[in-house]
């Protein structure tokens, strides 16, 4: 069973972000640095995750660095900027990989940051090994039949937890020896049970690496059944961000 709450809040954001009468900005501000934003793209500005997951993630000079679902690309700029080589942004969104790109030349680094279209690692050679992938993943774990409307779903919907599924799968073939995913989720809004378990089948143990409690206010909601059964005496919600880093067994 999906997590009914992580799909009516994901369900919510979707829907705020669509919202014809709240236009998303074409730039955003996040982690001291300016940044552009297409549309299409899903914006970093609008909950504490990307931000979070991005400045979490250990860059080291020299590595070989993967940012799966790069949207904006603002980790692959970072990671750019601290020293790792090569750089490699991947997004089945179009319009994310070119917003990367702009990014990636906005700050200086267009020429140590590649840019692809891919679905997963579809776009890579087989030769493309990396130290880290990092991957901000859509957590919001969807009804396996769910169709994604628009590209900007797939930011946040994971039907069935498929693409879990597929990037562990198929994240062995690029990732160096000795090399490591962490991966951006929420225990309270994704399902940690089957991310874990689609890890373990492809060979792949994790351990929590770091984790910032977050309370959101109920009132924000559509105050359906579930958000009420989930709020406290405070009227708030407790939410997390989480980023648990993956090895091989």
């Amino acid at each position: 069973m999906y997590n009914e709450l992580g799909y009516e809040l994901g369900s919510w954001t979707l829907a705020r972000i669509e919202d014809p009468d709240s236009p998303l900005q074409t730039s955003f501000s996040l982690l001291g640095m300016d940044w552009d934003l297409l549309p299409e793209v899903f914006p970093p500005y609008t909950d504490p995750g990307p931000g979070l997951f991005a400045s979490w993630v250990p860059y080291r000079a020299g590595e070989r660095f993967l940012e799966m679902g790069c949207g904006a690309g603002v980790a692959s700029v970072l990671a750019a900027q601290r020293g790792c080589s090569p750089v490699v942004a991947v997004d089945i969104n179009p319009a994310a990989a070119e917003n990367a790109a702009r990014n990636a030349a906005r700050h200086g680094v267009a020429d140590r940051v590649r840019a692809l279209t891919s679905d997963l690692f579809e776009a890579l050679d087989d030769n493309d090994l990396f130290d880290v992938v990092f991957w901000n993943s859509p957590f919001i774990e969807a009804p396996e039949d769910r169709a994604y409307a628009k590209q900007i779903e797939r930011a946040v919907m994971d039907p069935g937890y498929g693409l879990q599924r597929r990037f562990f799968q198929d994240a062995g073939a690029h990732l160096a020896e000795g090399g490591r995913i962490h991966l951006g989720t929420s225990e309270a809004m994704g399902n940690p049970e089957k991310m874990l378990k689609a890890a373990a089948d492809a060979g792949f143990q994790g351990r929590k690496f770091r984790s910032e409690a977050v309370a959101l206010p109920a009132a924000d909601f559509d105050q359906t059944p579930v958000v009420k059964a989930n709020t406290d005496e405070h009227g708030m919600m407790a939410m997390d961000f989480t980023m648990y880093e993956f090895l091989r067994s």
